[in-house]
């Protein structure tokens, strides 16, 4: 059984000899060239110049040594993402970066030192404001033939001299992350509140593109084809970026226009890749089409591997999962490694419908002992038939489970509703602080996300001679207080919560002035950035929007901050609250040495120290010895209220 047949039989749920095994199949299942290069020594391999497979990510192409060593067991075939154009990379532009453009008008740059990948830091439609500025776009031909001549050619080559499965990839990302890639993070989410007309003629714009290349690319590749892949990014760690309303009124249906495209014109699996908490939405996909999906986020909420496998296991296909990249693969002991894959093998393996990958591309902190317990254990416990997976002995002890339970929102919320008996719904109106018409329509204005109505209040409350403060207090602050309550409810999600920060900011841009003017001391005052290392900051953004919609004074030093710049900082705004915001397991690491750079500058104990991010917990904040953690921006600001001893 050569590795093509392997994979087909596993995706069409059959058990073959042993459970097929991905790296560096797609541009999501690789891994970084720093964690590659020293695989490559740890194995005894010669040391050779690493081709990269995707310069945004700085994953590497497997050389076929190692392919043979690990038995990969499918190849990507991918066209030239970027034709004839050319990505030329800018070392001395701009100071302390490399950057460049791609062909969609988005601007990547990554850090000289301590930089691991690239991350968007221009988008060609962030100052938009028509649907001809779409129009009249140059955007990229996805017909250039630049692009499909070599594809043919490469199919065949993986598929019958090779015997491998040969995954097809696509022209660019998903159409949702590519419309938030040139919109940007900031203005895209709020769009889908706000200014869904322009942001969907940009979805389709995209959409239209996308099927052009399909159109071409499915029948050049013909029946070489047995994976093509798809992908947008739907969900963070604790549930959907967006609701699940949104998601079945815009975008489902759009996603069902690309997967009935794709059906009409191969055999081929389509292979999803959405991050994050999708369990919700899983039914969906498959009733749209979607035949794979990846990376299979174990470690976000309700994405326990054996419940994915018992309700979804016969109509779709797991491709990853194996093991956590963010959690013990990055940190464990190589015990711990083999435990969580022999586990995730036993829960995923029965009855096919399993390719065995790591949770997205390896990281370049993962050191190799722990990617070779990974492969060893696959090799150990990873074969069908008699022994092997779902036929043990009878002597055999499954892994230890170590899953931490679900935490429950305890945002009055999310409670269940309990009649007041009357007593209490007087006391309750007894204590009841009522504003004004004007307070309540600047209140429901920012709750809705409505900007130009809420600053319209705004400025009639000062016309009619209210405080800024007052406007702050009773107008802005009430708002998100509701809105961070709905969002911890899972009523609100990020596309609502953005919007009504928006639209409390633009408030804040009318009164800032006259704050200044008349030396008003805010609730507050804190300091926020993300770590050095790391470029992004749509998180740290959001929870920045929220503290200042909660009275607080906010110093945002912006992406990619040294430990010296944190202290600078501090001696100068005198914040009692300091925020480190980190995506990324390689840069998590960082808001360690800043702390440990704050208690050594002698200003650790002048303020208080919030840590957040995809890569963190509540554990990790404990061992870093930062005084609180929050999971979101609703509890950024709870939790911050707590450590500086504020009444919410």
């Amino acid at each position: 059984m050569n590795s093509r047949q392997r994979v087909k039989m596993a995706l069409n749920h059959q058990e073959p000899d042993r459970i097929p095994f991905d790296l560096g199949g797609t541009v999501l299942t690789s891994i970084h060239v720093h964690a590659y290069r020293n695989l490559r020594r740890y194995l005894g391999l010669p040391d050779k110049e690493v081709e990269v497979m995707d310069v945004f990510q700085q994953i590497a192409v497997i050389d076929d040594d190692m392919r043979q060593k690990l038995g990969c067991d499918g190849r990507n075939v991918a066209p030239r993402s970027s034709a004839t154009f050319k990505i030329v990379v800018d070392e001395d532009s701009m100071p302390g970066y490399r950057f460049f453009q791609d062909e969609w008008g988005i601007s990547w740059r990554m850090p000289k030192d301590g930089g691991f990948y690239y991350d968007m830091f221009q988008h060609p439609f962030a100052n938009s404001a028509s649907i001809d500025d779409i129009k009249h776009f140059p955007w990229p031909d996805p017909v250039d033939p630049a692009r499909f001549t070599t594809l043919k050619e490469s199919a065949r080559h993986v598929a019958e001299d090779l015997g491998e499965a040969v995954i097809l990839g696509g022209l660019s990302a998903g159409f949702v992350e590519l419309a938030a890639w040139t919109r940007g993070f900031a203005r895209f989410y709020p769009d889908l509140v706000t200014n869904l007309e322009w942001m969907t003629y940009l979805m389709d714009t995209i959409i239209d593109l996308k099927l052009a290349y399909w159109e071409v690319a499915l029948p050049l590749v013909g029946e070489y084809a047995d994976v093509v892949q798809e992908a947008d990014d739907l969900a963070g760690q604790f549930g959907l970026l967006i609701s699940p309303e949104t998601y079945r009124k815009v975008i489902k249906p759009r996603h069902k226009k690309i997967m009935d495209f794709i059906k009409a014109r191969t055999d081929a699996k389509i292979f999803f890749h959405s991050c994050g908490a999708i369990r919700e939405i899983i039914p969906d996909m498959i009733e749209i089409g979607i035949d794979i999906i990846n990376p299979v986020q174990v470690s976000a909420v309700g994405m326990e591997s054996s419940a994915l496998k018992r309700d979804f296991g016969k109509e779709m296909t797991f491709w990853g999962g194996l093991v956590d990249t963010q959690g013990v693969f990055t940190t464990g002991t190589t015990d711990e490694v083999r435990e969580e894959v022999r586990r995730r093998i036993d829960d995923f393996g029965a009855g096919g419908g399993f390719i065995a990958a790591t949770v997205h591309n390896i990281q370049a902190n993962v050191p190799p002992e722990n990617i070779m317990a990974l492969w060893e254990t696959l090799q150990e416990y990873g074969s069908y038939g008699p022994g092997g997976v779902s036929q043990r002995a009878d002597d055999y002890v499954p892994a230890a489970r170590h899953d931490k339970p679900v935490k429950v929102s305890s945002s009055p919320d999310a409670l269940p509703a309990q009649m007041l008996t009357p007593e209490a719904a007087a006391a309750q109106v007894a204590e009841e602080e009522f504003y004004p018409d004007l307070f309540l329509d600047m209140q429901d204005a920012i709750i809705d996300g409505r900007r130009a109505e809420a600053v319209v209040a705004g400025e009639q409350a000062l016309a009619d001679g209210y405080a800024p403060q007052a406007v702050i207090s009773d107008g802005i602050v009430p708002a998100m207080t509701i809105v961070g309550e709905r969002f911890e409810s899972a009523e609100f999600f990020l596309p609502e919560m953005m919007a009504a920060a928006l639209a409390a900011r633009g408030i804040l841009e009318l009164l800032r002035p006259r704050l200044v003017a008349s030396h008003a001391e805010p609730v507050g005052r804190v300091v926020i950035g993300t770590v050095k290392g790391d470029l992004h900051d749509i998180g740290k953004n959001l929870v920045a929007m929220m503290f200042e919609g909660a009275g607080f004074e906010v110093i945002d030093l912006g992406p990619d901050v040294p430990a010296d710049k944190f202290i600078a900082a501090i001696n100068e705004h005198k914040p009692g609250l300091v925020g480190l915001s980190a995506l990324l397991t390689t840069t998590a690491p960082m808001m360690r040495t800043i702390i440990n750079a704050l208690q050594a500058a002698g200003v650790r104990d002048r303020v208080k120290v919030l840590v957040g991010g995809a890569a963190i917990s509540e554990e990790f904040a404990d061992e870093i010895g930062a005084d609180g953690y929050a999971p979101d921006a609703g509890a950024a600001v709870r939790k911050a209220k707590a450590l500086l001893a504020m009444t919410a």
